[in-house]
């Protein structure tokens, strides 16, 4: 991929930046982007990498996330977004159209090398990251309503939200349960644009309501009273001033039931006889010194930051949010999957541990990534049965560097990479089964890997690939061990296990 242009900018820094975009206190958010467009954005001729959104991944059916260089043909300033050609894709098995329109600015970074000289791509990549911040941080829904104006004073309220949210000034369950706020907003917006679009698609010009969409009137009404609700709530963050009296306030309850939660099982509801089965399940798996509680919503519960999760359903829906310090485990067997299309299932960091369950690759490239510390695996199925594994590029596993992996009785299927193993990361497996995958385990330079008892089978590139730096003088060997006991493809290692050097891959 090319190389694409970078800024790094302190929070002063941005600030100053909105700040002017917003100077003249006219218009929506919107309206002043789409001027500040017409003055900094090259109207044709530049070349970015194009980092498809969920949406675009979802109409051109392939696996979130995807990126394609491509070349703007035109801009449209007043929407924010460029008609482009895709020049080339990252996977040669992904396909898609040649030419695409209305994508939006957002998805676009503009490359270091320009086919054309006279192309200003440093100053529209400058643009479109401020505006990618503006859009993905500060930005409301009720920010483009008509006639609403945003003002100077307002972006610097919601940048100082912004720097205590990610400076650690805000405790992270209350960060989360802000975040968690601004993503309803953005749902129930998005919502009301979704009827709109299918109102565009009625003949309206006989007045006659009955023609309106199923529930459309209700639906909105809905919508723009969840919209009403959530922005006085929001208010009560984005003042500078409320928002210190109110976070005290949070702070000190959320601390007290912290200091009462241990356990939160996770249940949709069901009949007497199941509670009473469940009961007895929970009574025998929970000390005395801990506390229970029973909740529907996976969000609630995971922001009360459980020690172990139950889930008690067959099925739940996990929000996208970084765990840690966590054990997740089923009452009689359950699966787990993404609410919507993301990178990941789950991101996990120090003590974790997981155990009869099922793990669905359906909405997410990758099923778990470990960023660091320990993870213990029991009884536990990945799987991707989306659709061919050869095109999706969906992972079981990855290890990042200093993270420690064992793995016991679980099953890997259909994936492209099953388990990924970079530098610096341990993995043990015991007991397992990687079948029907691309390439079984990828391992690089400085990973470490034990296989006992464990089959490898179904690869159709290779069982184990081992990718290692050519500069790296280390004896590659000593990073993976297979005990006798184990069953890798043929039973060839040295067809099964296939070593390349990353100058080699590059070519």
């Amino acid at each position: 991929m090319p190389t694409i242009h970078t800024f790094t900018r302190s929070d002063n820094d941005i600030l100053e930046e909105l700040l002017r975009v917003f100077s003249s206190g006219r218009g929506t958010s919107r309206e002043q982007w789409c001027l500040q467009a017409e003055v900094l954005v090259e109207p044709v001729g530049w070349i970015a990498l194009w980092k498809l959104s969920k949406m675009f991944c979802k109409k051109f059916e392939v696996r979130f996330p995807c990126v394609a260089v491509i070349s703007v043909t035109s801009v449209d300033f007043e929407n924010l977004s460029a008609n482009v050609d895709v020049l080339s894709v990252q996977h040669e098995a992904v396909s898609l159209p040649e030419a695409v329109t209305d994508v939006p600015l957002m998805e676009l970074w503009p490359t270091v090398k320009q086919q054309e000289e006279c192309v200003n791509a440093a100053s529209t990549a400058e643009f479109i990251d401020l505006l990618r911040f503006f859009y993905l941080n500060i930005w409301m829904p009720w920010d483009d309503q008509d006639d609403k104006v945003l003002l100077p004073n307002t972006i610097q309220d919601r940048m100082s939200l912004w720097t205590e949210l990610h400076n650690g000034t805000i405790p992270s369950s209350v960060a989360r349960s802000i975040q968690l706020l601004r993503d309803s907003a953005i749902n129930a917006s998005d919502k009301l644009k979704e009827l709109d679009t299918s109102l565009c698609e009625v003949d309206l010009t006989d007045d006659d309501d009955s023609l309106l969409p199923a529930n459309y009137i209700s639906q909105c009404a809905e919508m723009n009273a969840r919209l009403d609700c959530l922005m006085s709530k929001w208010t009560l963050y984005e003042n500078p001033l409320i928002r210190k009296q109110y976070l005290a306030k949070i702070a000190s309850k959320m601390e007290n039931r912290k200091k009462n939660v241990n356990v939160v099982a996770l249940w949709e509801g069901g009949d007497k006889k199941e509670f009473e089965s469940m009961y007895k399940f929970l009574q025998s798996h929970i000390r005395e010194e801990q506390v229970l509680s029973i909740m529907v919503s996976a969000e609630e519960g995971l922001s009360l930051e459980p020690e172990e999760v139950v889930i008690c359903s067959n099925e739940y829906e996990l929000p996208e949010m970084p765990l840690s310090h966590i054990s997740i485990y089923s009452y009689k067997g359950a699966t787990l999957k993404a609410a919507d299309m993301r990178s990941c299932l789950l991101m996990l960091t120090d003590s974790c541990n997981i155990r009869d369950i099922t793990l669905d690759c359906a909405q997410v490239n990758t099923i778990i990534v470990m960023k660091a510390g320990s993870l213990q695996m029991k009884n536990c199925k990945l799987s991707d049965d989306s659709k061919s594994f050869q095109s999706d590029f969906a992972q079981g596993i990855v290890a990042m560097a200093g993270a420690k992996l064992v793995i016991e009785d679980c099953i890997f299927e259909n994936f492209y990479s099953g388990i990924v193993v970079h530098k610096g990361a341990e993995v043990t497996l015991r007991n397992c089964v990687i079948q029907n995958c691309g390439v079984g385990i990828q391992m690089y330079s400085e990973s470490h890997v034990k296989l006992d008892n464990t089959t490898i089978t179904g690869c159709t590139e290779q069982s184990i690939r081992c990718e290692f730096d050519v500069n790296d003088t280390t004896d590659h060997d000593s990073g993976l061990q297979v005990l006798s006991n184990c069953k890798i493809g043929s039973g060839n290692l040295k067809q099964e296990v296939y070593v390349v050097n990353q100058e080699t891959n590059l070519m």
